[in-house]
């Protein structure tokens, strides 16, 4: 494997954990400051996205 094409792959997977990160913070911020139930709402909200942003690629 060239350097280029390992920078790449790692850089994607750093991405991919920062993007499932952020969602996961967002999730738990939304749960804390409002209810269970509107923390359950916006998990499914970003597990759609995940899934649309997945099946886009």
């Amino acid at each position: 494997m060239t350097f280029i094409r390992v920078m790449t792959l790692i850089f994607n997977h750093v991405h991919t954990i920062l993007f499932l990160l952020g969602c996961v913070c967002v999730v738990v911020a939304i749960g804390c400051l409002t209810s269970f139930y509107y923390g359950l709402l916006a998990l499914g909200v970003v597990l759609i996205l995940i899934a649309y942003l997945i099946n886009k690629e």
